[in-house]
């Protein structure tokens, strides 16, 4: 019977920490719609910029427009420096088999932005 009870408890519990995760989350992630302001960009612009480094950079559309939010989330970018961000980001996750996170941060810190990660770890 006590295993019973354990059981049980242990599965509430780690379906609890679950459910913390998730909301918890979504409550910390920003819209794209949200960061496209930071950049001077309207949520369009930021989504017509994901096929356009995709076929430049043959990374996968979710990458492109994944390397496309970080980079204005992060706020560094600019609307002028946007697209060759984010295709310099695209073609550096794509060559050297980086995380979309990694690519980007890569790029800010050569651009002369100080610690890339840093800047992302709200996004």
């Amino acid at each position: 019977m006590n295993k019973h009870i354990v059981t049980v408890a242990g599965v509430a519990l780690a379906g609890l920490f679950v459910v913390v995760f998730f909301v918890d989350r979504s409550q910390h992630t920003l819209q794209l719609a949200d960061v496209a302001p930071r950049v001077g960009m309207s949520y369009e612009d930021l989504m017509a910029l994901g096929p356009r480094i995709a076929s430049t950079t043959g990374v996968t559309l979710g990458s492109s427009r994944r390397v496309v939010y970080l980079l204005a989330c992060s706020g560094l970018a600019t609307r002028q420096t946007l697209e060759e961000q984010a295709t310099l980001a695209g073609s550096l996750a794509r060559q050297q088999r980086l995380s979309d996170r990694e690519a980007v941060a890569a790029v800010l810190e050569r651009s002369g932005n100080g610690s890339g990660s840093s800047r992302l770890k709200d996004c």
